[in-house]
């Protein structure tokens, strides 16, 4: 690789790291399966960087890229079980591409909608959300973090879903999502 390509790939892949690390997350709930797709999937682009057809947007490409090293991390530790299933890949593939089709420089600025529905929670919803999304912690470990049990805890994060779901809705960011 040509040093030229060498610093646009490092520029593309600080682009959409975030973005990147939101896809895998969305796919599967185990944070050491996510890290090791997300290293493996970088090395894989970069190796592979010169198949990619510049005419062509890179995150898709990139995602793809993720996918199978996600799906192919997962069966050979036998972890299948811990990721999403093909049709909510495919609801989030399509959630992404409304994402991307926001006007905005950075994949966080693309989410201001996101951040502003997040605003019109209760606190204990909020925190359910951040505790789970943000801060990625095991439900249990969550719920005992928000002092409370396993069961009121899912509820507070089933209810912030459904809000926040339909406020994305309203703004026409999301359509048909799952909650």
């Amino acid at each position: 690789m040509a040093p030229r390509d060498s610093q646009a790939f490092e520029i593309l892949v600080r682009e959409h790291a975030d973005m990147l690390m939101a896809y895998l997350r969305a796919m599967a709930w185990n944070d050491a399966l996510v890290e090791d797709a997300f290293q493996e999937a970088i090395i894989v682009a970069w190796r592979r960087l010169p198949d990619f057809d510049r005419s062509r947007p890179f995150a898709p490409w990139l995602r793809g890229i993720a996918r199978n090293t996600l799906l192919g991390l997962a069966r050979k530790q036998q972890r299948r079980h811990e990721i999403a299933g093909e049709a909510a890949v495919l609801h989030i593939e399509e959630q992404l591409a409304r994402i991307e089709s926001t006007p905005a420089d950075r994949f966080a600025d693309r989410l201001q909608p996101l951040m502003d529905c997040m605003q019109r929670l209760a606190p204990e919803q909020r925190e359910a959300v951040e505790l789970i999304y943000a801060q990625s912690l095991d439900p249990r470990v969550a719920a005992a973090t928000a002092g409370t049990t396993d069961e009121t805890f899912r509820k507070r994060l089933y209810r912030a879903r459904l809000q926040l779901a339909e406020c994305l809705r309203i703004k026409g960011f999301l359509n048909g999502a799952p909650a």
